[in-house]
């Protein structure tokens, strides 16, 4: 099973962007979120995450593993890919597109797999999609959907 996690808005609450002053936060996760992510993912080993984040614009993939707790870290497989710029107008759905064109390029099409998002409309409404409330990120309550997925 894969997850495609993106990270504002779900890691990183916004609320915390609200209060946060200093730059260096912004590469800081939430306690409370990154704490119950980690505490599902531990549940479920076999487990592999990927970032779909805009991050992967940002930052090179070795900076984001190791703000994971280690057991946690080594689950992290890669990025979603960038699609072709030319053909990015042609998709609704950009982020999911990018979730089938990963899945695609890694031989990958019939695995199964959970985005968490705080942006629903990134994919189509029957796609499985964890929600996240941006403003208090990835709670208890996501958590519990997140296994259900994972069941």
């Amino acid at each position: 099973m894969l997850i495609f996690l993106n990270i504002d808005g779900v890691l990183i609450p916004d609320r915390t962007q609200e209060t946060s002053s200093l730059q260096t936060d912004i590469m800081k996760f939430n306690s409370a979120c990154i704490n119950h992510f980690e505490k599902v993912l531990r549940s479920y080993p076999n487990v592999r995450v990927v970032i779909s984040s805009s991050w992967r614009e940002i930052f090179p993939f070795e900076v984001i593993p190791p703000l994971f707790s280690p057991d946690i870290a080594i689950r992290i497989i890669g990025f979603t890919l960038f699609l072709n710029p030319k053909s990015i107008h042609q998709h609704k759905y950009l982020r999911h597109q990018e979730v089938l064109e990963y899945l695609r390029q890694n031989q990958a099409e019939n695995s199964p797999w959970v985005a968490i998002d705080d942006i629903p409309e990134h994919y189509p409404p029957d796609a499985p999609v964890v929600t996240i409330d941006d403003y208090n990120g990835f709670d208890q309550n996501s958590a519990k959907i997140l296994s259900e997925y994972l069941t």
